[in-house]
């Protein structure tokens, strides 16, 4: 680590010695084949030395216009070309640049004259290892009088395999080393702010989502760093093989951590759809389970694996995007525009790092300005999200506030109008003032009694109908305003006619109320109420309650009910029940007996099933589109 840093303070050095000391224009020249005649020969058979090399025949080589022959690669290539330097310049200092940060392993051998010198560098390569410590690579080249420059390059890679060559000074590499570190800086200081913007939301309203996008924003910035050579120098310069290892798991995941902001940010469409939700849910699961298993994988393996399934992946969540909006007439341009702003910037980002096509650098910053865009859209997304969540909570708080202020005005009406009243009986209240408060507090005990009487069942003690249809309109106001999760269970007593037919009403009364005392007994929080609906028919609330958490209850419920044995007069009993369950996001336009009603449906199906089971509105649902 200190050899890092020593080489970095060095470069900082060199870099401002370069600007103070250098008036003249810079020397920058690009090695293509217009200018440079590259041949290259493919070393499959044995590993060759440099002077090997040298010794080999003319007719070993093959002469070619591209660096790349072949694309992406898992072979090693000697390069040759030949340049004539200019006496004009000789005493500059000058490089060979290679401005791909992704290239895993090169030994470049210049010869000069007399002169031999011999450099290793890629992101393969530890960071001590290289002669300067930069994202891109840069190899100086020797002095002397000869004009003539012969240069041999060992290229080993199994990824990316663009190899950009160019002759330049000191003073315009650092320029560009300089403003390559200002653009990766401010890259950094915007997921930075990003995550800072996204910490405070969550401070604000804890939703699962916020979670999703602190991993997107540290996986893929670490992904993007990886990309433009930064994190080899500085997350992992010790252990270069992590880059090649890393960055096709890198992909996967961040594509998953968009999936999941997806399947969080379109909840209300996806319950409407349950096959698109299931095929984004597969897919999630898909990428989750293959990322461990690319890491294994030997790297060329794995870059080739990553790219086929982020095509496939990319394939289905566009059509997946574009049904989802023409189902539902209702999607944010922002959702599309984040994922847009992903393919297109992985499109760019394969073809150029692979060497595919030929295309210019500006398309490679245009790929990541691409992929650092959909961060941003992201964020206005969960911004967007948490703006919608405070109005309607702030909605709840005026129709409140409008609502106490009708209150307040009847009463003010009423008081006005009992003024007079008041003042011709003040004389007679002062008289009888003791005998009042004796009675007020006997009325008040009669009242706390009746308000008992009133929301009890006389039955089973459990609450009874009218305090369950209050106490669900309470519930509906709670889960609007806090887009928490209610649930509802059903639960009816199966062929309790029987019970009363065989065994009599009393028999019938005794399991009623056993069944009763079982639910409020397995209900541990002090929100959740078991209340008679009417007959042998129990309604169970459950506040803040997911589906997963209510199917858990439900299902203790049904077996304990199951085990118990009902002690009668004249026989011990064993009954069974069948449960509905029903889980909603309550919104603006949720109807007030909708989460009833399909609890309702999950009953009657679990009724029709068999009896004895636990369903829900999804599995109603499900076996109705069967039919």
């Amino acid at each position: 680590m200190n050899n890092v840093m020593s080489k970095f303070l060095g470069l900082i050095i060199l870099c401002g010695l370069s600007f103070i000391s250098s008036g003249k224009d810079n020397v920058r020249e690009i090695l293509n084949a217009e200018n440079t005649q590259f041949s290259y020969f493919v070393n499959e058979s044995r590993d060759l030395n440099i002077a090997q090399v040298e010794s080999l025949p003319q007719d070993k080589w093959i002469t070619s216009d591209s660096f790349t022959p072949y694309g992406l690669v898992n072979k090693n290539y000697w390069l040759h070309f030949s340049l004539t330097l200019d006496n004009s310049i000789h005493d500059k200092a000058l490089y060979l640049e290679v401005s791909n940060p992704l290239i895993d392993q090169l030994e470049v051998y210049f010869i000069r004259g007399e002169q031999r010198l011999n450099y290793i560098g890629g992101d393969m390569v530890p960071t001590s290892s290289r002669v300067i410590v930069t994202p891109m690579l840069y190899f100086p080249l020797p002095n002397g009088k000869s004009k003539r420059l012969d240069v041999y390059v060992k290229y080993q890679d199994q990824a990316a395999s663009f190899l950009p060559l160019a002759i330049t000074n000191s003073k315009d590499s650092f320029e560009k080393i300089s403003n390559h570190g200002i653009f990766s800086g401010i890259i950094i200081g915007l997921l930075a702010l990003l995550l800072l913007i996204n910490t405070l939301l969550y401070q604000s309203n804890k939703q699962e989502s916020y979670h999703y996008f602190a991993g997107f924003i540290l996986v893929g910035g670490t992904t993007i760093l990886a990309l433009e050579g930064i994190a080899s120098i500085y997350f992992w310069p010790s252990w270069p093989w992590l880059q090649n290892q890393l960055l096709p798991s890198l992909f996967l995941l961040t594509v998953w951590f968009s999936i999941q902001l997806t399947r969080q940010l379109s909840q209300q469409h996806l319950k409407k759809h349950p096959g698109i939700k299931a095929t984004l849910k597969w897919l999630a699961f898909s990428l989750l389970v293959l990322t461990p298993i690319l890491f294994a994988l030997p790297a060329f393996i794995a870059g080739i694996v990553s790219v086929v399934c982020l095509c496939i992946a990319m394939m289905i969540m566009s059509g997946t995007l574009v049904l989802l909006a023409l189902r539902t007439r209702v999607i944010e341009p922002l959702l599309i525009g984040s994922w847009a702003a992903f393919i297109i910037s992985l499109i760019l980002m394969t073809i150029y790092y692979a060497g595919i096509i030929a295309m210019p650098p500006i398309v490679l910053s245009v790929a990541t300005v691409s992929y650092c865009l959909q961060f941003v859209l992201w964020g206005c997304l969960l911004i967007r999200r948490f703006i919608r969540t405070n109005e309607v909570s702030t909605l709840e708080q005026h129709l409140q506030i409008d609502e106490l202020k009708e209150q307040y005005n009847s009463l003010e009406s009423s008081m006005s109008e009992q003024q007079e009243d008041h003042l011709d009986l003040e004389a007679q209240v002062n008289e009888r003032t003791f005998e009042l408060s004796v009675a007020l507090r006997e009325l008040q005990e009669i009242n706390r009694q009746l308000e008992e009487q009133a929301t009890n069942d006389a039955l089973t003690g459990v609450k009874n109908r009218k305090f369950f249809d209050e106490r669900l309109l309470a519930e509906y106001r709670l889960s609007r305003r806090q887009q928490t999760p209610l649930s509802l269970l059903l639960l009816d007593a199966d062929k309790f006619k029987l019970v009363n037919d065989n065994h009599g009403h009393l028999a019938g009364d005794k399991v009623l109320i056993d069944i009763s005392k079982i639910a409020n007994k397995l209900l541990k929080r002090p929100n959740d109420y078991v209340c008679r609906y009417g007959g042998e028919e129990f309604a169970i609330l459950l506040s803040n309650t997911d589906q997963k958490g209510a199917l858990k209850m439900a299902e203790v419920i049904r077996q304990k009910i199951a085990s118990a044995k009902i002690q009668t007069e004249k026989v011990d009993l064993q009954v069974t029940v069948s449960i509905g369950v029903s889980t909603m996001l309550v919104g603006i336009d949720t109807k007030n007996n909708q989460l009833f009603a399909e609890a309702d449906q999950a009953l009657y199906h679990a009724k029709e099933s068999g009896r004895n089971n636990v369903k829900t509105f999804e599995d109603y649902t499900n076996s109705s589109q069967k039919l």
